[in-house]
């Protein structure tokens, strides 16, 4: 494609996060983003959310998107047991391909995945929004000017007391657990933060639903060299400070609440920067998705140049944050029917 085109996407599920995703998108040029088409698992579910958003075409099936020649890359926004499955179909149809996160439930299964995108040379990125803030570039900045000293800690929470009546996290056969839903996010500001080094340990216990359940809270400790160390909770039935606090050797700075999607950092010497977000143009279902306009960005940057991996999210780090999630689920004893 040329610069003058404007990317044409498919949007594969028609719930709350495609609603949001479709939101951030057109905050974005309608000569850079276009959405052509939305498949959910019924027409009618399609048929509501292209009204909603002027989306022209509506399909009762996924594979009628990806068959559609007019898309040209597919936002994968079902629930995560189905993510290899529509990843792949995708993918065989010469879709480049952006998965929301957790891209698979396990190490090997997102493996397969991002094969497949390279043997084809197509774009493939999971969708961790966070990595692509703004934001998160300052406090990064700050880290490699030495402004807080080297990191020593870096603390994260997620949780909210209402998460445990939501089915899919809760539920197995809907891949449930905190640990891939909101977990994620704080382990990626571990990863962001400690610049992708391997972690020389990871300790981590939860509780779950049942014996053979989810985990639904969770503590994770990540020991790294020097001293260094990361400390995550993640919690379905508790609220949380969701903050993420980078502490160094001569300073500190909070990402205040909600860390994943925040607008606003506060240094240890009390000052403060914001980085506010564009306002939504109709209701949203979570906090600050307009924030999703940047890793949409980065996908068409990524495209144009011919890439076929994010350098702000390679599947290399995919595959190391996934690599974390089986030792962690391996710990607390949650599996999955795809594990075996």
């Amino acid at each position: 494609m040329s610069s003058s085109e404007a990317l044409r996407w498919g949007i594969l599920g028609a719930g709350k996060i495609a609603n949001d995703f479709i939101i951030a998108l057109k905050t974005l040029p309608a000569e850079e983003h276009h959405v052509v088409a939305i498949g959910a698992s019924s027409c009618d579910k399609a048929q509501s959310l292209c009204r909603q958003h002027g989306v022209k075409k509506a399909y009762g099936s996924y594979k009628e998107v990806v068959s559609d020649p007019e898309v040209q890359v597919v936002y994968v926004s079902t629930i995560h047991p189905t993510h290899k499955e529509l990843c792949l179909l995708a993918l065989e149809h010469g879709k480049h391909v952006l998965c929301e996160k957790p891209m698979t439930l396990n190490l090997k299964d997102a493996k397969e995945v991002m094969q497949t995108a390279r043997d084809k040379n197509l774009f493939f990125m999971e969708a961790l929004w966070t990595r692509f803030f703004p934001l998160v570039d300052e406090v990064k900045n700050m880290i490699g000017s030495k402004e807080i000293g080297d990191v020593k800690v870096v603390m994260a929470s997620f949780g909210f007391a209402s998460l445990a009546n939501i089915p899919r996290l809760i539920e197995k056969e809907l891949g449930g657990g905190v640990l891939l839903d909101i977990g994620i996010y704080c382990l990626n500001m571990a990863d962001i933060f400690f610049g992708g080094e391997k972690p020389q340990h990871i300790s981590a216990c939860g509780h779950k639903t049942s014996d053979d359940g989810v985990d639904y809270a969770i503590t994770v400790t990540l020991l790294y060299s020097g001293n260094r160390m990361a400390q995550i909770l993640a919690s379905a039935d508790t609220d949380l400070p969701n903050e993420c606090i980078v502490c160094g050797s001569n300073g500190s700075v909070k990402i205040c609440a909600p860390f994943w999607s925040s607008e606003k950092i506060i240094k240890s010497d009390g000052s403060e920067k914001e980085f506010p977000l564009p306002k939504p143009y109709a209701p949203m279902n979570f906090f600050n998705s307009t924030g999703m306009r940047y890793e949409i960005q980065a996908v068409r940057k990524s495209i144009l140049s011919g890439k076929t991996q994010s350098e702000v999210m390679p599947h290399s780090t995919t595959e190391r944050i996934m690599g974390w999630m089986d030792e962690i689920r391996r710990q607390i004893g949650v599996t999955y029917k795809e594990d075996n």
